[in-house]
């Protein structure tokens, strides 16, 4: 565990502990998660030493997970699909599968799923001029930093590896196929109809990305209304039940 986990751990434990609404939680909430940021900043200003040549990570197969579904508005980890080390070790790409992408409405309008928000060991992510490299981390209390500035990268996917998508609150991002981001991957890496996202983590054990660490997405789905989610699982034969929408014509 690195040490950037144990602050996330912290802020995330105080909050359950500090959870009233009066000004004193309120100030004590600010304080540590500041103190959290703080910490995380001035750790990494130290970094006056030869760069780490990176650690072997081993990652042991979740032959038990199932893609979920998503409807509305969800906070989703995904499972890491596939892994790979590359530039001697010092950089990280991984390949997370956040859920299905879904059919279509009862108009016959197809469902969109959007990426709202991204964060990374509870630090959501903010993005340069290119819309999928990290420009500002931020926590709870609205403090910011450009500590993991340039250090990781994000290229959310809906729909299959040549379904690159922006963030909503981005005006550009990744045009490229997933296979001609993923080291090792081809046009036979195709991910049908799923939403995931590629990511790069550049190892730097002076900014405290010295792991995997844990990546949440805020997704959105057009399809939310109780009617369309009830008819797209009766009918979808990839996750539902996959009964024949002719029956609901007669």
């Amino acid at each position: 565990m690195s040490f950037i986990d144990t602050l996330g751990g912290l802020a995330k434990s105080a909050y359950g502990f500090l959870s009233g609404k009066g000004i004193a939680n309120s100030l004590a909430r600010t304080a540590i998660l500041g103190y959290a940021l703080n910490r995380t900043i001035s750790n990494a200003n130290k970094a006056n030493e030869q760069p780490d040549p990176g650690t072997e990570v081993l990652i042991d197969p979740d032959t038990e997970y199932k893609i979920p579904v998503v409807y509305g508005s969800a906070y989703i980890t995904g499972k890491i699909t596939d892994a790979v080390m590359a530039d001697n070790n010092t950089t990280m790409w991984l390949c997370l599968t956040l859920c299905e992408k879904t059919g279509k409405l009862i108009d016959d309008t197809q469902s969109v799923i959007s990426f709202d928000e991204v964060y990374f060991n509870n630090f959501r992510l903010s993005f340069g001029s290119n819309g999928y490299s990290v420009d500002y981390i931020w926590d709870d209390s609205n403090n910011n930093s450009d500590v993991w500035a340039n250090q990781i990268e994000v290229y959310p996917f809906n729909g299959g590896s040549t379904s690159p998508v922006y963030f909503t609150n981005e005006t550009t991002g990744n045009t490229q196929n997933a296979y001609d981001i993923m080291p090792g991957w081809t046009s036979n890496h195709t991910m049908d109809n799923l939403v995931f996202c590629i990511v790069r983590i550049n190892y730097n054990k002076f900014k405290k990305l010295t792991n995997i660490g844990e990546m949440k997405f805020k997704l959105t789905n057009t399809m939310s209304q109780p009617g369309d989610v009830l008819w797209d699982y009766m009918t979808n034969t990839r996750y539902g039940a996959g009964i024949s929408q002719e029956i609901y014509k007669q």
